[in-house]
Order: structure tokens, then sequence, then C-alpha cells
């Protein structure tokens, strides 16, 4: 299900009518043919059904009693009675065969929306960091809802555009055997008026493919606004963001405007037209004086029930061509994602034994580095600081020791053999991390410190006291069943932090990295997370990003980056001496503790 990739302009190549409708349609071959079939056989019943009511309307007329036709391979000599039964019974089969014609487009549908859904949410689950980290706000929530939504009503309108189309066509061939002459006028008129129309549909898609990066601007402004609703209320900057909403509201509700319009015009069009060609049709009739009065009936009938089906397969074709830009849009996001999915490898991690960066070098713009030949090595079990100035690359480094990023250049070593070669479920599993801004599900303690793994009570309450949070928890209502959250009640940031932490302790990984662990704790929270961190120094490499000098004080050694180099690696009393940066700011941090006191 994979669309042709974007030609040279941001346009795609012209696609076939098939190409466009599969990606809809999916690989429900079985549900299609089976409403290809009922879309068929609902036509011919409809056909014989409008056929058989107008040679009884004319034979009524002329007061007769039974019904005398002979046109093209149809012979008819029946009583009225009999012919009003057998158009009830083809009525009725009729009726029945709406129950597949209604189920398996709805049917189709879903599938098409929870496969999209499913297939987008697995790529991005498995795409790298890198990609992830690029995405606005609100991109993949606008991907899996509106675009998803609009796609799936896409699917519902290219199957309503089969059944339309295959049910034209029984009644063109059904008119055909009636008249040949009106029918064959009338089917070319449609065909005519349908290429007519290209222009006003190629403009629906146009128009819908802006609609769609205008609902995902939308999405992404919204997502941004919930993410900084304090600082709006505290800089009072409420109006100005509800005028920059306001304004993508205005876009959006023009662009779809304008689909709309386009989605009602085509069609309205296209149906006054075809009554036009009609009436002209059955002037010529009239003046040839050819056609029995009561099959001529039949041919009407039969011709203005196709002008409807026409203008329902024009109004859903018009539908179908403005949902691809958002189809597009999905699979455009997947691929992306999975070609960004990073290398598993395969070689089995039984243990972490060291650690290694040779010249390692990382940029995100061209001829700006932000790491540029970083060396250090680290012996399992080590606990390592790592400070430097803002900007220095810290964030970066800890991301390549993560492996969420690679090396642009050099290599990233485990146990003297390349980090990627490592199977990284292996890798995931001996990994643990704690961000300076603490990120909580909106569920109970007990699972946020699980965090989706098979964790059992015991280990969540040993991460728990390991993280200077058990006391806490414990004084709370509910316990560890406690909801915390987004914008959750009565849990500050600092015990937010210590969660976090309990939950990159709870599955005893080998290699722990913390980022500021202790920067919005108080005093006494963080003298328990230094005990707790010191006392499972040995048990596990830890590496620390600090700001706060004290925190630095469990650490064997500490790595200096200045712009983006290695500056200094050495124990503290050693870059007391050799490292200006560190010099600097231990005596900043030895002014501000002698001023606090």
């Amino acid at each position: 299900m994979i669309l042709r990739r974007m030609g040279t302009g941001g346009t795609r190549p012209r696609a076939s009518a098939w190409s466009s409708l599969r990606p809809l349609l999916g690989d429900r071959r079985s549900s299609i043919v089976g409403l290809a079939l009922s879309s068929v056989l609902s036509g011919i019943t409809e056909a014989a059904t409008l056929a058989l009511v107008a040679q009884v309307a004319a034979t009524l007329v002329d007061g007769a009693k039974r019904v005398h036709v002979d046109v093209g391979p149809l012979h008819m000599n029946e009583a009225i009675g009999t012919l009003l039964a057998l158009a009830l019974a083809l009525s009725v089969v009729r009726l029945i065969l709406q129950v597949p014609i209604s189920l398996l487009p709805a049917r189709i549908a879903a599938q098409v929306q929870a496969r999209l859904r499913e297939n987008l949410f697995d790529a991005f689950t498995r795409a790298s960091w890198a990609v992830k980290s690029r995405d606005h706000e609100g991109h993949l929530q606008d991907l899996v809802t509106n675009q998803v939504t609009q796609a799936a009503s896409g699917a519902l309108q290219a199957t309503a555009l089969l059944v339309a189309l295959l049910t034209f066509l029984v009644m063109v061939i059904s008119a055909l055997a009636l008249n040949v002459a009106v029918a064959l006028i009338v089917l070319a008129a449609a065909i005519a008026l349908f290429a007519l129309l290209r222009p006003l549909n190629a403009l629906g898609g146009r128009v819908a493919r802006a609609l769609s990066q205008a609902q995902m601007n939308y999405a992404g402004e919204v997502g941004e606004a919930i993410r900084v609703a304090e600082e709006t209320d505290v800089f009072g900057v409420a109006a100005v963001q509800r005028s920059q909403i306001d304004r993508l509201v205005a876009r959006t509700r023009d662009l779809f405007s304008r689909t709309q319009l386009i989605a009602g015009l085509g069609p309205n069009v296209y149906q006054s037209l075809v009554y036009l060609i009609l009436v002209a049709g059955l002037a010529a009739v009239y003046e040839t004086g050819a056609g029995q009065f009561g099959s001529l009936g039949a041919v009407v009938l039969l011709l203005v029930r196709a002008g409807g089906y026409g203008r329902q397969f024009q109004s859903s074709y018009l539908v179908v061509r403005q949902t691809l830009p958002f189809v597009e849009r999905v699979q455009d996001a997947e691929r992306r994602y999975l070609a960004s999915s990073p290398f598993a490898g395969a070689v089995p991690l039984t243990r972490v034994e060291t650690l290694a960066f040779k010249d390692v070098s990382f940029a995100y713009l061209p001829d700006r580095p932000v790491l540029s030949k970083v060396s250090f090595k680290v012996a399992g079990g080590e606990a390592i600081g790592i400070v430097g100035p803002s900007g220095a690359g810290k964030s970066t480094l800890v991301q390549i020791l993560l492996r969420l990023r690679a090396p642009d250049s050099g290599r990233y070593l485990v146990n003297g053999d390349p980090a990627e070669q490592f199977a990284r479920e292996d890798w995931q599993r001996r990994v643990a991390c704690v961000p300076q801004e603490p990120r909580l599900l909106h569920a109970s303690v007990a699972d946020n410190i699980r965090f989706l793994r098979d964790l059992d009570d015991a280990a969540v309450q040993r991460a728990a006291r390991l993280a200077g949070i058990h006391e806490d928890v414990m004084g709370w209502s509910d316990g560890y069943d406690t909801i915390v959250g987004p914008r959750a009640d009565a849990v500050s940031g600092g015990q937010q932090q210590r969660i976090c932490l309990a939950r990159a302790l709870a599955a005893e990984p080998e290699i722990l990295v913390l980022d500021e662990p202790t920067s919005a704790l108080d005093p006494h929270s963080e003298r328990l997370i230094q005990e707790s961190l010191a006392a499972l120094k040995g048990e596990l490499t830890l590496f620390v990003v600090a700001h706060r000098m004290s925190t630095l004080d469990m650490c064997e050694r500490v790595l200096v980056l200045v712009d983006g180099r290695l500056e200094a690696f050495d124990t503290v009393d050693r870059l007391r001496l050799d490292s200006s940066y560190y010099r600097s700011a231990s005596a900043l941090a030895d002014g501000v503790s002698v001023a606090k006191s």
C-alpha cells in the first residue's frame, strides 16, 4: 500500500484511477468482489422493475389487460397481475441486496481507518529519535485523528463510487436493450460531461491538499498552546495567542468551505446537464417517431436513474480526489518513520563492561558541529559526571550514549565493539534515563514506575525507596494507586522527578543516565537521592549531567564539554587544577552556596 514518491517541485506523478483507489480500498478483495456483485444484481433488479412498471403503466393507459412487448431480445405477452407480482418480487430482492451494499462499505472504511492508524503508530514507534524529535507539536495526533478520519471517509466514498459506476452501467445497458439511439446519446453525453468536469475535480484535489496542511498547522499551534498554557497566563499573552489560532481557524474554514463547494457544485452541474441532454434525446426520438410508448417510458425511467447514479459517481469521485492528499500525508509520514528506523543489531549483549567514544562528531546542520572528535572510555560501574556551559553538546552526547542518535563520524563502542551491532532489545533492557523535565503518564504511581513493563509490586516499591519517594507515596490516601500525570493535583515537581527516577531504577539497569536529577528537588530530597545513587555505585554505570556542582560529589570522574569539544576528563581534584571551566563553575557554585548560607 505504497503511493508513488513525490516528484520534483513537491507534486506527485499523475496516478491511474486504480492506483488512486487502491490505497483507500486496501487489500479487501473478497469484500470488494462481494460489493461489486451485489451492486450489479441490485442494478439488474432495479432496471427490470423500472422496465416492468413502465410497460404496465403504458398498458393501463391503453385499457388493455395483457402486456405485449417486442423490443430486441425481449418478447413478452403476460397478464398485468403476473408482471406486477414479478415487479414486487424483484423489489424485495433489491431490498435484501441493500444489506451487503450498506454493510460492506462500512466494514471496508472501518478496516482502512484501523489499518492506517495501526501502521502509522507502529512506524512511529520504530522511527529514530532524530526523526521523532523533529515533528512539530500535535503532528502525530493530527495524523492519527483528522488525517486518518478523512482518509477513511475517502474509503467510504471509493466504495460508493464503485457501486454508482456499476449500477450506472447496468442502467445504461438496460436502456440500450430498449432504445439504442437515446441510450447512446445519453451515455456519450455522460462521458463527455465527466471529462468536461475534470478541471473542477483537479481543483478539488489541490484545495484538499491545502486543507490537509492547514489542519496540520492548526493542530501544531493548539498542541503548543497546551504546552505553554501556564506561561501564557503568566505573561498575559492569551489575546495574541487567540489571534494566531483564529487566523489558522479562518484559513481552515475557508479551505473547508471551498472543498464543500466543489464537492457539491460538480455533481449538481453534472445532473442538470444530463437532464438537458435526456430531454434533447427524447425530442429527437419524438421528431423521428421511433419507439413504442411503453418501451420509451422504460428508457426514460432507466436513464433518469442512470443520471442519478452518474451524479453519485461524480460526487464520490470528487470526494475521493479530495481525500487522497490526506491519505498521501499519512502514508508519507509512515514511510518517513520507517525509513529512519535504526538498525536493530543482532549480536546478543550479556553485560556492559566498557563504553567508549572514538573521535565522535555530530552536527544537526552542515558546518555547525555540536560535537567535535570527542573521545573517552568508561569502565562498567563507574560514576561519571558531565558538565559544560549551555550549548556545549551535553544533551547530544547523552542521546548518542543512549543510542537515540548515531555519530556522523567516529565510533561509539560497547565492550570494544560498535554499539549498533548489539541487539537493540538487549541494549534497552540494560539502559535507563531520567530526563531533566519529568514526564509522567496520566496513571497511578505504580503504573508510572512500571512504565508499560512487566514489573511486580516488589520491584516498584524497591525502586521508589531508592528514589526517595516511597514515604511520600505512602502518605497519600491512595498510596501507589494515586493518579499522577500532566497537571495532576498535589504532586510537586520534585515528587514527579523522583517518580521518574524510580521508573529508571525499577528494572535494575546496568547504565543509568540522569539529566539534572536534583534540579527540582529540595535539599532534603536531593540528599536522599544522592545517598541512593551513591549506594548504587559499582552496581551500574552512572552518567550524571549536572549544573549543581554538589551533584558531582558522587562521581569518580567528570567529563567537561566546552563548545562541543572534550576539554577535560578526570577526577574532581585534578579538574580543579587543570580545567579552567571547572574552576570557574566551582567558584561560582561555592559563591552561591555561601550567599545562601
